[in-house]
């Protein structure tokens, strides 16, 4: 497993460019333009994935599972990107997010025979799609399709640790997520304000992992 660290430090310093050339292709739009700009906003985002990787080492250690969570925070900068700039979370990222994630778990779930986590995980995507996916029909101007695929591809990791790390994290993504609304809200006067949704509940899921 020492390999892990070395390889992960290099796969961070090629994140950014590859995640805003994903952002760019799966919108087909130009996010930056600029010299500067485009090699500042990689490397940010290079940095920035490299920095929650190295949080999460310390939590999980050199493991399957830090894996997955050095995936989420690549995907999760990408998406965060995207979802600034854009206003889209779009489908071929957050199902990469989802399956990347069902990967490393599965690997982690192989290594150390924890099959009741991993079926937990899975069951615990399905049934926050199917949640959202009600939430989506029932309240169309308030959430998207891209929130609720991301909700589903977020209980995957989260359902890893559990009923309490499943019900923890979504609360903590979804509260994170309402004060943003209503900081949105008072700073626009308006209830109806939307504003990228994706941000804070990446935010708040991950962090939610540290804390577990």
């Amino acid at each position: 497993m020492s390999i892990l660290v070395p390889a992960v430090g290099a796969a961070s310093i090629a994140a950014g460019p590859v995640l805003l050339a994903a952002t760019e292709r799966t919108t087909g739009t130009v996010v930056v333009t600029g010299r500067l700009a485009r090699f500042t906003l990689p490397a940010a985002m290079s940095l920035m994935t490299a920095v929650l990787c190295w949080a999460g080492l310390s939590r999980l250690g050199a493991t399957p599972i830090w894996l997955a969570w050095c995936w989420a925070c690549a995907l999760g900068c990408g998406l965060a990107l995207t979802d600034l700039c854009c206003r889209r979370l779009p489908f071929p990222l957050v199902a990469a997010l989802a399956g990347g994630g069902a990967v490393f778990l599965l690997c982690a779930t192989v290594s150390d025979g924890t099959w009741f986590r991993f079926g937990f995980a899975c069951m615990s995507m399905v049934a926050v799609l199917g949640l959202a996916l009600l939430i989506q029909v029932c309240a169309p101007e308030h959430t998207g399709g891209g929130d609720t695929a991301l909700y589903a591809a977020l209980a995957l990791y989260l359902g890893w640790f559990g009923w309490d790390g499943l019900l923890r994290g979504l609360l903590v993504a979804s509260g994170l997520t309402a004060l943003v609304a209503l900081a949105v809200a008072v700073s626009s006067r308006s209830v109806n304000s939307r504003f990228p949704a994706g941000p804070p509940l990446l935010a708040g899921a991950l962090v939610s992992i540290l804390l577990t």
